[in-house]
């Protein structure tokens, strides 16, 4: 998995951050594993994983905004751990 999220991060992957990237994987999949009732192995989670990890690793640097403006630029932040919470609980009911 961290290999496919390096891949997708593309220009924004920072060098030497694997461990970041890591550590981020293990705690949203922790997330994914509590609210959808499933084990770590279960390859219906990695799709939501895979873009929890993204956006978590991409919004680092702004923990505790809820939005920024930079130029023209305005981006919006919501709570990524929350999202997971409720993208992967509808996997639960699923057989």
């Amino acid at each position: 998995m961290l290999k496919q999220i390096k891949d997708r991060l593309g220009a924004n992957y920072i060098e030497n951050t694997d461990n970041v990237i890591q550590d981020i994987i293990d705690d949203m999949t922790s997330i994914a594993c509590d609210a959808s009732n499933r084990n770590k192995e279960d390859i219906k989670l990695f799709p939501y994983i895979k873009k929890a990890v993204i956006s978590e690793y991409n919004a680092r640097g702004a923990e505790g905004l809820l939005s920024r403006n930079e130029g023209s630029i305005s981006s919006s932040f919501n709570d990524i751990e929350k999202k997971l919470r409720i993208d992967v609980s509808t996997i639960r009911r699923l057989p």
